[in-house]
């Protein structure tokens, strides 16, 4: 990430790891100097705590906590090209890279479910 980051000419200052466990890509982050916030459930260990005690930034994600987001409106799939680029496009962020995995757990692979990694340029304030 930092390397491209650079070559688009970029810094990168702020990151959100969604589902980040204990915080390793935050922690890593860190020492570039980057704030990741990293979102944590607590389902089988502490993981915020976990989180916070490596001096990071949890942001506690229980089950029936949800982000600010209705059903279906992140389900990149098809739609990636066509509608989320344009939309980021109008909002002024610079598609620096962005990648897809087919996410492979037996609940992904059903239901056709992608990993989205994005790094978009924050637009420039005037």
């Amino acid at each position: 990430l930092l390397q491209i980051a650079k070559s688009a000419k970029s810094i990168l200052r702020l990151g959100l790891d969604v589902g980040g466990g204990t915080g390793s890509f935050a922690a890593a982050m860190k020492v570039r100097n980057v704030t990741v916030v990293t979102t944590t459930m607590n389902v089988v260990a502490p993981y915020s705590e976990a989180v916070a005690l490596r001096g990071l930034v949890p942001l506690h994600v229980p089950l029936q906590q949800r982000l600010p987001l209705f059903d279906g409106v992140v389900d990149i799939g098809v739609d990636l090209e066509k509608v989320y680029k344009p939309l980021i496009g109008k909002l002024g962020y610079k598609k620096v890279k962005w990648a897809t995995g087919n996410k492979t757990d037996a609940g992904g692979v059903k239901n056709g479910e992608l990993y989205l990694t994005a790094l978009l340029q924050k637009p420039v304030s005037r």
